[in-house]
């Protein structure tokens, strides 16, 4: 049995990175570039969750959001369809503004 050596993992300075990628960006298959333009994020796993709704928020489930100590940017984040005036509405409406 061959002896394994142990595997030094080469540490990237985010400048060596950005060049390095920069060589192979022509080279890129024209739908991985896609993808990676959808996607934002090409390490993360799965892109970001947002909520299937036409922005409709109910007074539940803001305070849901609250219990768990998200911030109003992070449900405007995920209601994609959700604006600030709307999400401050609902908020003077419930009686938390």
């Amino acid at each position: 049995m061959a002896y394994r050596g142990a595997v030094i993992e080469q540490q990237w300075t985010p400048e060596e990175m950005a060049a390095y990628c920069k060589k192979f960006e022509a080279k890129r298959p024209a739908y991985v570039r896609e993808a990676d333009e959808q996607l934002g994020n090409r390490f993360s796993s799965r892109g970001k969750r947002t909520v299937n709704s036409n922005g409709n928020l109910s007074k539940a489930q803001y305070m849901r959001f609250m219990e768990k100590g998200l911030s109003d940017e992070h449900i405007l984040a995920k209601y994609q369809d959700l604006t600030p005036k709307r999400l401050e509405m609902a908020k003077k409406r419930w009686g938390f503004a």
